[in-house]
């Protein structure tokens, strides 16, 4: 299976994903994964979706024909997708438990309408409006025709935008409170393909601000300010790890030195990922997968990429690549590295589900 950069449906709807697919291929960054149902044989078309999305949700067929298009990038704690998709609705309900999703999803309607929202009370979300959705909860989402661009974001930053985030499953945010961060959405699936990993964390924290604006217009609570502060703080983590990345020895002792941070505070911030120690070890991981899906990188094999993001050996590396991702670092190079193409769903539920670990 390939993706096409044009076929019937993006004559028909003209959407996002047709937009995004125009433009050159010679960026920086590849994609996640990309699926086009008119690529593929109509009986199996949407089979083969079914498959795409049975890691994170139920898909039924709906009375009008089925078309799905969808390109995906991953980004610095969230995941884009320009979907354009028709005659399916996807559900989450008895495997919430299961799945133990804990992120949040937000629908932005570029064109149609799409009918989601609370799992059996779906709201009809009309095109300039964001649909806000909590995997935690129950929710469908459905269309007849409909083109969306759609982010699926960590947890925390969903709480430095806003703060509380109780009563958000379900929220609409309206075209007129939403138009700056929609306008930066749009223009994000246009230029991604374009953008270094160096900007990825900018972007992240210009989306939280601007998610913010949208969700409350009228001014940030305190709430709110406690977890932006604690946004800002775990990026400054971030970025003291990355400059010292190549350092194996690098631990809590040197970030504390750095920041002024007490122990207990660091610990405590850095807890719902599994500790300090888990985290630098996931920075680790996250420059290597980016050094394999980077097109501007040179090949590098990964015993040569390992000691340079503080790995002790290419083996080292490998197993706890895999371990975190699901992949390994050669199967993730040949599925998205330089261009190439995802050509099978098991491959991209794979990539997809290694995206996930990241933000949940």
């Amino acid at each position: 299976m390939c993706y096409r950069g044009a076929g019937r449906h993006a004559d028909r709807h003209g959407g996002v994903a047709g937009m995004a697919s125009r433009r050159h291929r010679g960026g920086r960054m590849s994609e996640l994964f990309a699926f086009d149902s008119s690529a593929l044989v109509p009986g199996d078309a949407f089979e083969q979706y079914r498959q795409l999305y049975a890691q994170g949700a139920d898909v039924e067929p709906l009375a009008s024909p089925f078309f799905a298009r969808v390109r995906s990038w991953r980004l610095d704690r969230y995941l884009l997708f320009a979907r354009e998709f028709g005659g399916v609705r996807h559900y989450r309900s008895e495997r919430i438990a299961r799945d133990g999703f804990d992120h949040f999803v937000l629908h932005h309607v570029v064109s149609g309408e799409l009918h989601g929202g609370r799992f059996g009370a779906p709201k009809t979300i009309k095109a300039g409006q964001t649909l806000v959705l909590d995997t935690r909860e129950p929710m469908e989402s459905g269309a007849d025709a409909v083109q969306l661009i759609t982010v699926s974001l960590a947890r925390e930053a969903m709480r430095a935008a806003v703060g509380d985030v109780d009563g958000l499953h379900g929220h609409c945010i309206s075209a007129r409170h939403g138009a700056l961060l929609t306008s930066v959405l749009r223009a994000l699936v246009q230029q991604v393909a374009d953008l270094a990993p160096a900007a990825h964390a900018a972007i992240t924290r210009t989306l939280v601000d601007l998610l913010s604006v949208a969700i409350n217009p009228v001014g940030s609570t305190a709430r709110s300010d406690f977890y932006r502060q604690e946004h800002v703080r775990r990026h400054t983590v971030r970025r003291l790890v990355d400059a010292h990345i190549a350092d194996a020895s690098f631990s809590v002792q040197h970030i504390l030195a750095a920041t002024g941070m007490s122990r207990a505070a660091l610990y405590r911030l850095f807890e719902p990922q599994g500790g300090v120690a888990r985290f630098i070890q996931m920075c680790r991981l996250d420059q290597l997968r980016k050094r394999l899906d980077d097109r501007g990188c040179d090949r590098q094999s990964l015993a040569e990429l390992a000691p340079t993001l503080g790995f002790s050996s290419e083996s080292h590396a490998g197993r706890l690549f895999k371990q975190a991702f699901g992949i390994s670092p050669g199967a993730y190079r040949t599925a998205s590295g330089r261009g190439t193409q995802v050509s099978s769903v098991a491959m991209m539920v794979r990539l997809w589900d290694s995206a996930l670990a990241e933000i949940m």
